[in-house]
């Protein structure tokens, strides 16, 4: 276990004690500073930027050849961390208590602790992980946003509110699907220095009010949230595949929400992003277009097709299927037969 300890704030301060400990340089663009990980440590790199108005965001993309713990202690208080991880996984440990919690993909979590006690991140030899953290101080952040934060009618209104680091706070949940578009963004480097300061420092402001709308949601029950996560997302696309292999089997929408652990707006809202239709409209497209496919290359029967295709009544597949193309299904096959002949001729 290699044990690295930074004692400093702020971001750029953190990316230099990184650099000590692991007796390398770092590297300077305007106000962002990279360190790139040694070979004899692994691979990959850190690099922090702060924006001022206590905002700051630092990114871990690496992998390292042995497990190794970053400690944060200074005697000072701590940021306020919102930590995001789109790739592999790591342990969080706040420095004054024993127990560690992991934090997996797509998972994020809100962290602070309370006087000037630090953190510890915990990274698994030859394991890729890629992580980023918001990082707030409170002082500087609540002095600038005085006027808004006093109007804020929030849960999170008394953390945020806390500049003495009275409280140690911790919270977990899955990160929503915008939050994952906001971190895809930020950890591009299409922009030059200057284009890129300015837009990571938007990304970090939209990605602090998505999760503060977000954490309003989670507190909700889960029949009653509407924020959707990367991986229900995931969980739809899976979804959809298994559908699209067995249309022989129908389900109603609840149904369909149910087998993947989400509500059914949920679901309807994830087809509307991935497929800009309804969970109805969306099946029925793949079962007509089944249905083209068996009218020209199999021998079924009607009747048989609109099993096959999960319907039950020939008459209505046939009114759908009319509807859709303008023509029947049997005038299909005939008109798709002769063409058929005539190209083989």
């Amino acid at each position: 276990m290699k044990d690295l300890y930074v004692k400093s704030l702020p971001l750029k301060d953190v990316i230099l004690d990184l650099a000590k400990e692991f007796n390398c340089g770092i590297i300077e663009h305007c106000d962002e500073f990279v360190l790139e990980i040694p070979k004899e440590y692994g691979e990959g790199f850190v690099r922090g930027i702060n924006f001022g108005k206590g905002l700051g965001v630092i990114e871990y993309n690496c992998t390292f050849n042995e497990d190794l713990q970053i400690h944060f202690s200074i005697s000072k208080i701590h940021p306020l961390k919102f930590i995001f991880c789109s790739e592999g996984s790591i342990k969080h440990c706040f420095e004054e208590l024993e127990k560690a919690s992991t934090i997996e993909k797509y998972q994020n979590v809100l962290v602070a602790s309370s006087a000037f006690n630090g953190h510890i991140l915990h990274f698994e030899k030859n394991k890729k992980v890629h992580i980023n953290s918001l990082e707030i101080n409170r002082r500087e952040f609540t002095r600038y946003y005085s006027c808004s934060l006093t109007k804020l009618d929030h849960p999170l209104k008394p953390l945020l509110g806390d500049i003495k680091a009275t409280k140690l706070f911790y919270y977990q949940g899955n990160y929503s699907l915008q939050t994952a578009d906001i971190i895809t963004e930020m950890n591009t480097d299409l922009f030059s220095d200057f284009l890129r300061a300015i837009k990571l420092e938007s990304k970090a402001l939209e990605i602090l009010a998505v999760q503060i709308e977000q954490y309003a949601d989670d507190l909700r029950l889960t029949k009653n949230q509407s924020v959707l996560r990367k991986w229900e997302i995931e969980k739809i696309v899976q979804l959809t595949e298994n559908i699209r292999k067995d249309l022989s089997v129908s389900k109603t929408v609840k149904e369909l929400a149910d087998s993947i652990g989400v509500n059914i707006n949920k679901l309807q809202g994830g087809f509307k992003y991935l497929y800009n239709d309804t969970v109805n409209n969306y099946i029925q497209s793949l079962r007509l277009e089944k249905a083209k496919d068996l009218l020209i290359n199999s021998d079924f029967s009607i009747g048989e097709i609109t099993e096959k295709i999960g319907l039950t009544n020939p008459s209505y597949f046939s009114k759908v299927f009319k509807e859709k193309y303008n023509i029947t299904p049997n005038q299909y096959r005939q008109g798709r037969t002769s063409i058929n002949e005539l190209e083989d001729s």
